[in-house]
């Protein structure tokens, strides 16, 4: 079974605004940030890239309603 983790990708102690990933198997899937402040979280999606950068940044509460939306959507099909 895939294994997810939530882990700390800046340091608490040295940054004011945090970063945290969500790893599968190792391998980062999504970073969230609060660049924006912590009533704007931001998910950062598809990389990370060669410059260590995530590929599209999008709304952190847009995200999850478009996964809830899936899953009601997938639920529903029949």
């Amino acid at each position: 079974m895939d294994k997810l983790e939530i882990v700390w990708s800046s340091a608490m102690h040295e940054y004011e605004k945090l970063t945290l990933e969500i790893l599968l198997d190792g391998y980062p899937v999504v970073r969230v940030n609060e660049e924006r402040g912590r009533d704007n979280l931001e998910a950062e999606l598809g990389g990370p890239e060669r410059n260590g950068r995530m590929a599209r940044k999008v709304s952190l509460d847009q995200l999850i309603e478009a996964l809830v939306d899936i899953r009601k959507t997938m639920t529903l099909k029949k």
